[in-house]
């Protein structure tokens, strides 16, 4: 992965602010940020710190008060449509089969209908859900919904993936076979994403690099490269450099909320 590449996605002093009571409540403040061919960036921060409004605008639902959204190398800002997301909260149709749920998604994006059918079944095959491709999505865990949910996003046609705490709801053990899981699908993609977590170890364990942001309204306190070589170990938690890393995200998050705090 070339330094010298130009970003897939880039964000440029982008501020928004809403409007609570009459009066202007500042949200993102001059946040720049990017994310080259085939990395794996990730954002974390205090709740509230304007992650999810981040994806907003980078997904042009909303437009930034200030700054602009570079994807695929023009301007995208206030345009849909330039991104593949997966929520919180794995967003399947509970009347749609589970291979019609990712087969929409393509069709709605403009892949044919035979091919989109195809690739569903395909990828459902390769990540061992074959055997529930005609289930509804009730029927299946939270880890295997996510599952469905990460491929639809997978599959969309974009540059840029975002994952907005996608494992949050999960149990421990059901997060750490996720992770895993999603290491060894992006490592054989390479897709471009961009990652929304509260968890200082999930971060350093997936990513390439990391945007500390502070409380609301948010900046960026830090960019950090994160020096572990690929393919990660799924044991890298363990290494003493993992630890002091943590430990000095963990301070650089409670300073931040300090200084805030202190304003």
């Amino acid at each position: 992965m070339s330094e010298l590449a130009e970003p897939k996605l880039e964000l440029q002093a982008v501020s928004k602010s809403y409007v609570r009571d009459k009066r202007p409540y500042p949200v993102l403040d001059r946040i720049s940020l990017h994310v080259r061919e085939g990395e794996f960036v990730t954002l974390i921060g205090p709740s509230g710190s304007g992650k999810s409004t981040l994806f907003r605008l980078i997904g042009g639902v909303e437009r930034p008060d200030e700054g602009t959204v570079r994807i695929g190398g023009r301007e995208t800002t206030g345009e849909r449509g330039h991104i593949s997301y997966m929520p919180q909260q794995a967003s399947l149709f509970p009347w749609m089969s589970v291979a019609a749920n990712i087969s929409s998604a393509l069709t709605t994006a403009g892949v044919g209908a035979a091919e989109a059918a195809r690739l569903a079944s395909q990828w459902l095959e390769r990540i061992g859900l074959g055997d529930v491709a005609k289930e509804y999505p009730h029927v299946l865990s939270g880890g295997m919904q996510q599952r469905v949910s990460f491929l639809r996003a997978l599959l969309m046609p974009r540059d840029v993936m975002c994952l907005d705490e996608p494992f949050a709801a999960l149990d421990a053990l059901t997060r750490a076979d996720m992770q895993a899981w999603l290491l060894d699908l992006w490592e054989a993609e390479r897709r471009s994403v961009l990652f929304v977590t509260h968890s200082i170890e999930e971060a350093l364990t997936l990513s390439d690099r990391l945007y500390v942001l502070s409380r609301g309204p948010a900046r960026v306190l830090r960019e950090i490269a994160v020096p572990f070589p690929r393919p990660r170990r799924a044991d890298v938690w363990k290494e003493p450099a993992f630890v002091r890393l943590k430990e000095e995200v963990l301070e650089l998050l409670q300073k931040g909320a300090e200084a805030e705090h202190a304003l």
